[in-house]
């Protein structure tokens, strides 16, 4: 009995430390836990947005570069014709026209007219684009002299102007051969315009 009576004076002597702790507990228990068991699963779902924020950002930018790409090649002019464009060209614009010549060089075959003669002019200064001088748009002028019938020469100029990228006939001469007046010599000057994508 006398036990009892001790630990319960200890206890009522006590009491003032003992309610503190106890309320701490309280509060840790109902209050604190819950609170950081929500902070970190506001975390965590913080995380994962993040990281669906910069997939989905990656997915955005991927497809907005398809989509620049796609304006770029599709730079259309009156005719319906559009410019050869040559994304990431990593040589001279002058290099841009390799696909535009070989282009050209195809036609003739096909057409049966025979090439005697042809110069690169990279910097034609009658021309319009090349005089106004603005960046990324390539200018070269073949000088050619072609030689065929008729027909042969007809056929190659209308499959050069069927052809979609921009091409422009700006001058041609027409004469026939002295030996055979169902020859002709033509000494003609085509334009091929590309588009380079400044670095």
């Amino acid at each position: 009995m006398d036990k009892a009576k001790i630990v319960l004076n200890i206890l009522r002597e006590n009491l003032i430390y003992v309610l503190p702790i106890l309320l701490v507990v309280f509060l840790f228990t109902n209050f604190v836990i819950p609170e950081c068991n929500k902070g970190i699963e506001t975390v965590k779902r913080f995380n994962t947005t993040k990281t669906q924020y910069a997939e989905v950002k990656q997915q955005y930018d991927m497809l907005k570069a398809q989509q620049d790409q796609q304006n770029r090649s599709k730079r259309v002019v009156k005719d319906g014709k559009i410019i050869y464009d040559a994304p990431d060209m990593k040589f001279s614009p002058d290099a841009s026209f390799a696909p535009l010549f070989e282009l050209v060089l195809t036609l003739a075959q096909q057409s049966g007219i025979r090439i005697r003669a042809i110069d690169y002019n990279y910097a034609p200064a009658e021309d319009m684009v090349f005089a106004a001088k603005i960046e990324g748009y390539n200018t070269c002028q073949l000088d050619m002299i072609i030689v065929g019938s008729y027909s042969e020469i007809q056929n190659f100029f209308k499959a050069v102007m069927k052809e979609q990228y921009v091409t422009n006939l700006a001058e041609v001469e027409l004469t026939p051969w002295e030996k055979d007046k169902k020859v002709l010599i033509a000494k003609i000057k085509l334009r091929l315009y590309t588009r380079t994508i400044p670095e």
